[in-house]
């Protein structure tokens, strides 16, 4: 602010004229700008205003825009999990219900009819408990991982399938922290705990066209590509693997960096790498700079293994991939490709892998079946599994005639099943002496006694042969090859028909599935090692099934089981919880947060009233003296001057 000086007597009257009305306008501007400030109640109306104070303003709006939005993200996270905990407390309460009917309904003065009134409340809760699976806010279904837009459970083939997500969903809740606002609800209600997993290590032989991504390394912690030195003896230079894709890559890598004569190759035993040379060649392998090429390719060798010896590597775990070609599966042996019948519950299916040549053909194929079951590769990538998503329903794999399941590892009754896992986990009961006799069709019989040594099913098929020889019985005890169970063939071609009768009260034979009827000298015993179905559906399932048929054991068993999906559903119930109490913590954090930004805001944005009216004030005093000296100066003339 300034007042327009006196002395302006010796300049033109047009410099007077323009030098006061510059000063006049920007005095003028100047109160322009405190008047709009007064009106608008705001400092900053225009980034011209103050650039500095202009630009720090618009980044701490920014930063309130970005906290908007995670004010938002908070508050949808803090409704869905508190939505979340509530139907986890509705579900525990139903679980200790049904506890509390299970526990009410065992023992001799419980009739019959009370079991069966009660079964009709377990039923109700099932109902409840798919009601509660599928609850939903806002249109998202609180289970349903990363489907919200689909229920997560439905009847499926007399029982209840899972058809949502295992993954949860993320939201951000700061600059940096993205937090889950979702349980996996197949963890929840147990949905996916139905499952076959290879009995064995499916994994694949090493080939040229093996993908180093897809290699487990030496260490089973993957391939670390870099620069290895190789020595063989008198020469020595370094590889550079970095950028290899395949096996074939590294080894020719290798051989055309034409060390000495040092040459690699995949080694004997078909799972890692060879380093070869000369036959007076002393070989070395090593890693360069601190790297772990060499090691993590199984190669690395700082002492040579002797003249003219191959660095014979390790073995680096060719994992499977979809790609995976069938007949590099078990080690390169192969698998078999006459196929599975898979039965879920009441869906059946033969499998047929007659055109498969990859394993992605082969998940594609029983994903396809119709039967509600899922195939994948397992996490380590040296199997497969199949779950079984329907709670309430058994699942059964078996052979269609040659050796897929076995290869796979996948059968889920076999020569290799412990007799302790067959009927649910019950196992076979067995007395002291013989169990059962058979007897052929001549007459000729013999006793089959089940001990304590007596381990697998492979044991029991040994015993019943061994005694059948003794005897000089015809029949003869084997594996089914379709299907699953023991099968009793009687070659003895007399009048008679073959028969299976139990001793000493035993009921071994029946536990074995060996109480069927014989049809052609044939008997193919029944499937004893169906794959349980658990789960919080399928223990009320159990339960209410228990009731209907008076079984006390199975009501036991039934009770013990949905005490573990208690447990579970409150240790869950707990982690929600803690969940939303961090939630709430964030809550208050970012509001203080919040505040403190918006009073920085304002104290550069608002207009300070009392600052800007002082200025007001002397800018409406400087434009009065300048207009009162402007009229002085200009109205001057040349008498004044001859005063």
């Amino acid at each position: 602010m300034a007042i327009l000086p006196a002395q302006l007597s010796r300049v033109s009257n047009q410099l007077r004229a323009n030098t006061s009305l510059n000063q006049i306008m920007r005095t003028q501007a100047d109160l322009m700008r405190v008047q709009n400030e007064l009106n608008t109640g705001r400092r900053l109306n225009a980034p011209s205003d103050d650039p500095g104070d202009a630009a720090v303003a618009m980044q701490l709006r920014k930063t309130l825009e970005k906290r908007d939005g995670y004010s938002t993200n908070l508050n949808h996270a803090k409704n869905y999990l508190s939505s979340v905990d509530t139907t986890l407390g509705d579900t525990s309460d139903l679980l200790l219900q049904a506890q509390q009917i299970a526990s009410a309904n065992v023992g001799d003065s419980v009739t019959q009819a009370e079991r069966e009134n009660a079964a009709v409340i377990i039923k109700n809760i099932y109902s409840q408990m798919i009601t509660l699976g599928n609850k939903s806010l806002s249109g998202s279904y609180l289970f349903a991982g990363g489907k919200l837009d689909k229920a997560p459970f439905e009847e499926f083939a007399g029982g209840v399938k899972f058809v949502g997500s295992t993954d949860t969903l993320q939201n951000q809740f700061d600059e940096t922290t993205a937090g889950a606002f979702q349980v996996n609800g197949a963890e929840v209600w147990g949905a996916l705990s139905t499952r076959v997993e290879s009995d064995h290590d499916v994994s694949p032989d090493l080939r040229p066209t093996t993908r180093i991504a897809d290699l487990g390394g030496a260490a089973d912690e993957g391939v670390q590509l870099g620069v290895i030195r190789l020595n063989d003896g008198t020469t020595e230079g370094d590889v550079d693997l970095n950028g290899a894709d395949t096996v074939q890559d590294i080894i020719d890598r290798i051989n055309n960096a034409a060390i000495g004569n040092i040459t690699a190759a995949i080694n004997p035993t078909g799972d890692g790498i060879s380093v070869s040379a000369g036959a007076g060649d002393s070989v070395t392998v090593n890693d360069v700079g601190g790297g772990a090429t060499a090691a993590t390719l199984g190669i690395k060798s700082p002492v040579s293994p002797g003249v003219g010896a191959p660095v014979n590597g390790l073995s680096i775990n060719a994992r499977i991939t979809p790609l995976t070609d069938l007949t590099a599966l078990n080690d390169g042996a192969g698998v078999d490709t006459a196929g599975l019948i898979i039965t879920n519950g009441t869906k059946t299916a033969t499998i047929d892998l007659s055109g498969a040549s990859t394993v992605e053909d082969v998940l594609n194929a029983i994903n396809g079946s119709g039967t509600g079951v899922r195939a994948e590769i397992n996490s380590d990538g040296s199997g497969l599994r199949i779950l079984n998503p329907t709670q309430g329903n058994e699942m059964r794999i078996a052979e269609n005639g040659g050796t897929t399941a076995q290869d796979l590892g996948l059968r889920s009754f076999g020569p290799p099943t412990k007799l302790a896992d067959l009927n649910t986990g019950q196992g076979v009961r067995y007395v002291d002496g013989a169990d059962f006799r058979v007897t052929d069709s001549t007459g000729v019989g013999f006793d089959v006694d089940i001990t304590i040594n007596t381990q697998s099913v492979q044991d029991v098929i040994d015993s019943i042969n061994t005694a059948s020889t003794a005897a000089g019985a015809g029949v003869t005890a084997s594996f089914a090859a379709t299907g699953n169970g023991i099968v009793l063939t009687d070659a003895s071609a007399g009048a008679g028909t073959m028969t299976v009768i139990a001793s000493n009260f035993s009921q071994s034979a029946a536990d074995l599935g060996l109480d069927k009827p014989v049809t052609g000298g044939v008997m193919t015993g029944k499937d004893v090692h169906q794959v349980e179905a658990k789960g919080v559906f399928a223990n009320l399932a159990k339960l209410q099934n228990a009731m209907l048929t008076g079984d006390q054991k199975s009501i036991t068993a039934a009770a013990v089981a949905l005490q573990e999906d208690y447990d579970r559903v409150v240790r869950i119930r707990g982690q929600v919880g803690a969940q939303v109490q961090d939630v709430e913590q964030r809550q208050e954090r970012q509001q203080d947060e919040t505040l403190t930004t918006k009073k920085l805001l304002s104290e550069l944005e608002e207009t300070d009233f009392t600052e800007a009216i002082t200025r007001f004030s002397l800018l409406q005093t400087s434009l009065q003296a300048s207009l009162q000296t402007t009229g002085s100066t200009l109205n001057m003339s040349l008498i004044d001057f001859l005063r």
